[in-house]
């Protein structure tokens, strides 16, 4: 079993042993929390509970934000959905018919126990999660974040004004008391267990990939609609479990305890600690809480010093602002103490074999082009045109099974734009694309799953994900949306691709040669029938550009798949292409073998004619 396949038993050891570390983080926090309590007031045992609390709402919080990368200022609200409804199915029926004498549906007449209320509350906000997911999940970026924002308001909106239900600012009493603090620490356990699950499941890789750069994530054939639409349910589950609660330690419940203020300080908790990890929630929770009341105390005036008004606003402005100007991404960033010990866990139980034989393809593999697909990738009259201007004027190209086809031409030719049309991230305007003659068309996922697995002109490598998981992460996107394609072994990839010794590094510590193998590597990790490679010698030397050639040799003899590629180095082109088309001013003007091309007038008036006028532009 590969990496990318991510077999039962390592998920379920990675999975325990992440929650496993953060439990014992919290373990150590809550042992210093009642310790601070043994002889003080039942404020600071009011504030280990307090802090508990938040901690299951911002572990929610961070199986959004932190796996997708999209901001939130909402979800609070889906603690306040829980809460209501906890409360209005918990509190004795005698006491409703005083505070909700006109309760639709026959409420007041309704008591259960509190631990059913409590489920109850956490399927509403589940319910209302999925619904708002719909929706939210065709969005992204600022779009999404003003979604989650006008929906905190219409929960807040109602909470404050239907008062048959909610009682409005009166608030909702007697909500059964929590008798002891198990039942909030066995919330904090089951949240913990299922934001680790989730960061180590396959919808959960996927939305961080997604979260790493959206285009190259649709290009692994992800598809970030379904991933963000888990990640909100499964977070939505996490804060309606804190907002019941909440309500139960407070023995009441009012549209006061999940405003937008609240919500930022929620908010800044995840910031602080750190998003991207569990331990950062743990960490910047505690900070948070416990730094808020001590600075509430000071603003008191104790022992005599004077009273200060908003000192606990006045200490999270400037945490936050020292966190975000000298740790951007938060005060652990993407240390977390349950996937260090994950990783050793993992590597006892799996102990290191012998490194992967390295199938590379034959001289006469080289040659004859084979393919184990037999699917020929077809543009016929593929053009687009931009308010009037031809990018790409009716190309017609046929790459056969196994072959290694070079577009070249020069700056403004079309070629990238070429690209994008077969791999749906422009539509086109005219022309149709097809793969062994099967239609491309519609979103860069859908296509992507088809069999085109590309690398971009830019660099686009998952920057804070190691290079395994970069790999590792295609190798699963294959496994589920390309099985009838032989599978890829990720050990076997980072060893031709010379990146086995810096597989457990985050990408954005490689140098450019490095990421640029590693773009390939997680494509092939597709199992592509093509591997379409835009510029992968740009910016490297003439040693690199030579070493490259047998690389995109090697690696797409191993899948099996074909190769476009586009290069403005001719003698890459030259070297590793067996036929080649020249493109310009979005036309070809020229198609053929490499020496016929070289030998053409039109490609050398065109190359030449380009120097040309770049040695006019700079006199």
């Amino acid at each position: 079993m590969t990496v990318g396949d991510t077999p039962t038993s390592s998920f379920l050891r990675r999975t325990a042993a992440t929650a496993g570390g953060n439990l014992a983080l919290v373990a150590v926090v809550l042992g210093a929390g009642m310790i601070y309590g043994l002889g003080g007031s039942s404020a600071r045992d009011d504030l280990v509970t307090d802090a508990l609390i938040n901690l299951v709402i911002v572990i929610g919080l961070q199986v959004f934000i932190g796996n997708t990368g999209v901001l939130s200022f909402g979800h609070l609200a889906f603690g306040s959905i829980a809460a209501y409804t906890c409360a209005l199915l918990a509190v004795p029926a005698t006491r409703k018919e005083v505070l909700l004498p006109n309760a639709p549906w026959g409420i007041q007449g309704v008591e259960i126990n509190v631990v059913v209320a409590t489920l109850a509350g956490v399927a509403a906000a589940l319910v209302i999660g999925a619904l708002l997911g719909l929706v939210m999940a065709r969005t992204s970026g600022l779009a999404a974040t003003m979604i989650t924002l006008a929906f905190l308001f219409v929960v807040e909106a109602v909470a404050q004004n239907w008062i048959d239900l909610t009682n409005g600012a009166g608030s909702i009493s007697s909500v059964p008391r929590l008798e002891s603090r198990s039942w909030i620490l066995l919330a904090v356990l089951v949240s913990i267990v299922v934001a680790a699950a989730f960061r180590h499941s396959p919808v959960g890789r996927f939305a961080q990939a997604g979260r790493e750069d959206e285009l190259a994530a649709g290009a692994m054939g992800i598809d970030l609609r379904v991933t963000r639409f888990a990640a909100l349910v499964v977070s939505a589950g996490l804060v309606g479990l804190g907002g019941a609660m909440r309500s139960q330690s407070l023995g009441t419940v009012n549209p006061t305890q999940f405003s937008f203020e609240l919500s930022v300080i929620v908010l800044a908790m995840l910031v602080v600690g750190g998003m991207r990890t569990i331990s950062g929630a743990i960490v910047g929770t505690v900070l948070v809480t416990v730094g808020k009341d001590l600075f509430r105390w000071l603003g008191d005036g104790p022992g005599g010093l004077p009273t200060v008004e908003g000192m606990p606003d006045f200490f999270l402005a400037a945490l936050l602002l020292a966190v975000l100007l000298t740790r951007p991404s938060g005060l652990l960033g993407d240390w977390d103490a349950g996937q260090l010990l994950a990783r050793r866990l993992v590597r006892k139980a799996e102990p290191p074999s012998e490194p992967p034989e390295i199938r590379r393809p034959s001289g006469a593999e080289r040659s004859s082009g084979s393919s184990e697909s037999g699917a020929a990738l077809v543009a016929d009259g593929l053009g687009v045109t931009f308010g009037g201007f031809t990018a790409v004027d009716a190309v017609s190209l046929r790459v056969e099974p196994g072959e290694v086809r070079g577009l070249i031409g020069p700056n403004g030719a079309g070629k990238t734009t070429f690209v994008n049309l077969l791999t749906g991230m422009v539509p086109p305007s005219r022309g149709t694309a097809s793969l062994g003659g099967r239609p491309l068309a519609g979103v860069p996922h859908a296509i992507a799953r088809q069999g085109l697995a590309r690398t971009f002109q830019n660099l686009r490598v998952f920057a804070n994900l190691s290079v395994r998981e970069n790999v590792a992460v295609s190798a699963l996107s294959a496994a589920r949306h390309r099985a009838d394609r032989p599978p890829v072994d990720v050990d076997e990839l980072l060893a031709v691709s010379g990146l086995a010794d810096v597989a457990d590094r985050p990408a954005a510590t490689l140098d450019y040669g490095n990421q640029r193998r590693l773009e390939i590597a997680r494509a092939a990790a597709l199992r592509p029938d093509f591997l379409l490679l835009d510029e992968p010698t740009s910016g490297m030397s003439d040693t690199e550009s030579e070493a490259m050639i047998g690389h995109v040799r090697t690696v797409a003899g191993l899948v099996g798949a074909g190769v476009l590629v586009i290069d403005h180095d001719l003698g890459f082109i030259t070297s590793i292409c067996d036929r080649i088309t020249v493109l310009d001013q979005g036309e070809i003007i020229a198609e053929g073998t490499p020496a016929e091309v070289r030998a053409d007038p039109a490609v050398i008036a065109a190359y030449l004619g380009s120097q040309a006028e770049g040695a006019e532009a700079a006199k």
